[in-house]
């Protein structure tokens, strides 16, 4: 990896984190609200959501400029070719940005205006925004995955559209989500911890509860969306399959596999601690644990890792079945007196950042020394560079 590259990968990596975490929050926001009609906490939460992103929008397109701007100063010619391959759906992109940018300024700033006229409005302005920054995400995935798979169709759309695009956008999707309602989760525990028997326990509890249940039900999604995605790739390019077992991106690969263990792992003692049954929880606890030692060990071995991963993901299934009503019918003292439980909570927030931002990282280096996989070569912009600008460009 060249210093280019970690020049780039360093704000792109920042800007990836809190955009994400963005997005998540948006995509929760109606839905907050709309609970809110009948549980006054959600009302609150949804207003907290919208703070959180309105307040780190600006440092996110700081990054994202810096970003770009070394893409363009350091790339040029790659940057232009991009370009020049996506031109109307990257100028779509942007106008819905700014549309979404619209609906969000004015559903945060004006929330107390237009909720006094009408809540359904107010929802409907937030729903406008999630579905604006959709597109523009949409949009950006098919850029990013046609990177990975490009096609040789002729025309935008049609390479926006490349056979690992929608995987990707779904894959995306949820991860966003499962990274949101970690660090919802795990910011609540931490508040929790702080403020215990205070009057904003039950708004607090109820941040929790919002965020551990997202993240998780969305977390026992990812294997499957995440299996699909590995195969679109594995059938237009099998040759990443041995690629991604080589060098460094193994090592990624296995802390991959730990942080998703780390994951199921504190999400089964979280689920253990709020409903005891009369089996010995102990003994569960011990059998998964091993079970997740195993997966991490399977790391190499692509079909064993998904295998167990999706017989993990059933027993998850079934733990949250017997589980969550009870987590939602009671208040969880566990929270409030039980560091280990707050501690968890915290460190399945970060790790759930760390995840979401290595599966990216691991894309990007799967390509090899390729921009574009078996298209643009990084060694074609230094060797055509000093030509084209003897030419003027």
């Amino acid at each position: 990896m060249s210093d280019f590259h970690l020049a780039i990968g360093i704000f792109s990596l920042a800007h990836i984190a809190i955009a994400g975490l963005g997005v998540g929050f948006m995509v929760l926001t109606p839905c907050a609200e709309f609970l809110g009609r009948t549980y006054s906490s959600f009302t609150q939460l949804a207003h907290s959501l919208t703070k959180f992103t309105v307040v780190t929008y600006t440092v996110s397109i700081v990054l994202a400029v810096f970003m770009l701007e070394l893409f363009i100063g350091l790339y040029p010619l790659t940057n232009s070719w991009i370009f020049n391959q996506f031109r109307i759906p990257i100028a779509i992109a942007l106008f819905a940005f700014f549309l979404q940018l619209l609906c969000l300024y004015a559903y945060y700033h004006f929330w107390d205006v237009i909720r006094a006229k009408s809540v359904s409005l107010h929802i409907f302005l937030i729903g406008f925004a999630v579905g604006f920054i959709l597109i523009w995400v949409g949009i950006l995935d098919g850029i990013g995955s046609f990177m990975l798979t490009p096609v040789t169709e002729e025309g935008g759309w049609a390479k926006l559209m490349n056979p690992t695009w929608l995987p990707l956008v779904i894959h995306r999707f949820f991860g966003n989500l499962v990274m949101a309602g970690y660090v919802l989760a795990g910011y609540a525990a931490w508040q929790l911890g702080r403020h215990a028997d205070s009057n904003h326990t039950p708004y607090l509890e109820t941040m929790y509860k919002t965020g551990f249940t997202v993240g998780l039900c969305t977390l026992v999604v990812q294997p499957a969306t995440g299996i699909i995605y590995a195969l679109k790739i594995r059938e237009n390019q099998p040759e990443l399959s041995q690629q991604l077992l080589q060098g460094i991106p193994l090592g990624l690969v296995v802390v991959q596999v730990g942080l998703l263990a780390f994951l199921y792992w504190g999400s089964y003692v979280i689920l253990q601690h709020s409903h005891r049954s009369s089996t010995s929880p102990r003994r569960s606890l011990l059998l998964f644990s091993f079970s997740l030692i195993g997966l991490i060990a399977c790391s190499a071995y692509p079909f064993l890792r998904q295998l167990l991963t999706m017989l993990l993901t059933m027993i998850l299934l079934w733990k949250m079945s017997v589980t969550v009503p009870t987590l939602w019918a009671k208040p969880i003292p566990f929270l409030t007196f039980g560091r280990s439980v707050r501690y968890i909570t915290i460190g399945l927030g970060i790790a759930s950042i760390i995840l979401y931002l290595s599966m990216g990282t691991m894309r990007e280096l799967s390509r090899g020394s390729d921009t574009v996989y078996g298209v643009l070569k990084e060694h074609q912009e230094i060797e055509a560079l000093p030509q084209q600008l003897h030419e003027g460009l």
